[in-house]
């Protein structure tokens, strides 16, 4: 992944700085403070009590108009949001979802990412069900507009063990919103990958039901794929560094005009 010129605005600037946001709605039992950026803001949600011994909650981050913030995998430039769940306490696992991204010409560069408030969604495996929980995140996340302006967010919630709360249905959403993982067999009856001789790309051709509207690839470090519309279908580069690779195992995103799943694909 290329790097990206950020600039750092000073702490102080950073949490204190006011930010016009609807989705920032007052403090609850249900959500963390809230951490304000300088285009940005984020928070931690709770979908209420446990459900078969694990705990639904989520990051909200907020963008200012005209910001974007990136997916797990940006592309060639960008980065992706980091958690640190460290300090929870009688926390055994945390489990971070993203919702299906959208692609976005930044400058020039298209990357993955969203471009209006995103819900993050978390699972939440408690060490002792039986002893409350605090989920303590150091987030560190970017977001870009004109200038690309590194955040940080210190947050912390008690995760409620009754009670209803207002943010369930917009976590559920979230959820809703995560591609769906499919098999390497189950993935041979939505899409095919073939090799193209001429220039060493890959031809994806999406097999049904609907029709593919966009497609996101990820591959481990040092590779990145782009991934653009070549006529009723896709075409997929790898990469290493600057330059062009031969074979990588990959993570393929489609979004459908119906769904969206995930699955594994080799590219050789």
């Amino acid at each position: 992944m290329r790097s990206k010129f950020f600039l750092f605005a000073p702490l102080a600037v950073t949490l204190a700085q006011s930010f016009p946001a609807a989705s920032l709605a007052e403090n609850s039992a249900f959500a963390s403070a809230i951490v304000k950026g300088t285009a940005s803001s984020a928070r931690l949600l709770s979908a209420g009590p446990p459900q078969g011994g694990a705990y639904r909650a989520a990051v909200e981050i907020a963008l200012a108009p005209e910001t974007i913030t990136y997916w797990r995998q940006p592309g060639e430039s960008g980065s992706a949001p980091a958690f640190d769940f460290s300090r929870s306490v009688n926390v055994a696992k945390v489990e971070p979802s993203f919702p299906a991204p959208k692609h976005i010409d930044e400058a020039g560069t298209i990357v993955a990412g969203y471009d209006a408030r995103v819900v993050l969604p978390l699972k939440v495996t408690p060490r002792d069900p039986n002893a409350p929980v605090t989920l303590n995140l150091v987030l560190d996340y970017v977001s870009c507009g004109k200038i690309c302006l590194p955040a940080r967010a210190d947050l912390s919630l008690d995760l409620p063990r009754d009670g209803a709360s207002p943010h369930a249905a917009a976590i559920a959403e979230a959820e809703r919103q995560v591609p769906r993982k499919l098999s390497a067999a189950e993935a041979k009856k939505r899409f095919t990958v073939s090799r193209n001789s001429a220039d060493g790309s890959w031809g994806l051709r999406y097999l049904g039901p609907g029709k593919a509207k966009d497609v996101f690839a990820e591959a481990p470090e040092p590779f990145f794929i782009e991934s653009t519309r070549a006529g009723e279908g896709f075409e997929l580069k790898l990469f290493s560094g600057s330059k062009t690779a031969k074979a990588a195992d990959a993570t393929l995103t489609i979004v459908t005009d119906a769904d969206a799943f995930e699955a594994p694909a080799r590219l050789e």
